[in-house]
């Protein structure tokens, strides 16, 4: 949903496939591993005001949207469409609790965003085994 002002077009902080936009900016802010200082450094803006716009408490113009898929290295409207539903979609009836826990692709979902949650997920499995291994550590010293 586009709308006009007297200043231009904006982006309202309309729910598209599933997330509002600031959900989606959020989520692939996460996925590249970058803060929110480092984005509102780039957008030249306090970081409480982009705070503002990840939370939908504010609509965003077309420019920004464009400065901020530029700081994500991705097309406007790929993250305007972004679903992280098309990356990993649990479905099926064949394993455990009736899930099954493999992923489902998208094709025609940018790669990029597959390989950064890929990534994403290998870290968090190091970091997993890093803390199990820390544990096992502070009950062989008690």
């Amino acid at each position: 949903m586009l709308y006009f002002t007297t200043f231009g077009i904006k982006i309202n902080t309309f729910n598209y496939q599933g997330m509002k936009i600031g959900e989606k900016i959020r989520k692939v802010r996460e996925l590249k591993n970058l803060s929110q200082e480092n984005i509102a450094t780039e957008l030249e803006m306090s970081l409480a005001g982009y705070g503002r716009i990840e939370r939908n408490e504010v609509d965003i113009n077309l420019e920004k949207l464009h400065k901020i898929a530029s700081i994500f290295k991705i097309k406007p409207e790929e993250l305007l469409t972004f679903d992280d539903t098309f990356v990993f979609n649990i479905s099926g009836t064949n394993s455990y609790a009736g899930y099954n826990n493999n992923p489902v692709y998208n094709h025609s979902f940018p790669i990029e965003i597959k390989q950064l949650y890929e990534d994403k997920i290998t870290l968090l499995e190091k970091l997993l085994q890093s803390k199990d291994n820390e544990i096992l550590l502070m009950k062989k010293l008690n």
